[in-house]
């Protein structure tokens, strides 16, 4: 192939690809997080073990 049919090419996939992101974004909107959810987002996660995951999704008899 020549390098001019390869430009081409290279072209077109950036057009589909811009075609396929505003496609996307039609579709399934971007929406800014609530204050809640932001903080929730940057805090640092903190890890549960089995045992409290267990009891608050309401199993109580767990056995460690």
């Amino acid at each position: 192939m020549s390098f001019e049919i390869l430009n081409d090419i290279k072209e077109e996939l950036k057009e589909l690809r811009l075609l396929y992101k505003e496609l996307v974004e039609k579709l399934l909107p971007v929406e800014e997080p609530f204050e809640e959810e932001r903080e929730a987002i940057e805090e640092k996660d903190e890890i549960a073990d089995e045992k409290e995951l267990m009891e608050t999704l309401g199993k109580t008899n767990v056995q460690h």
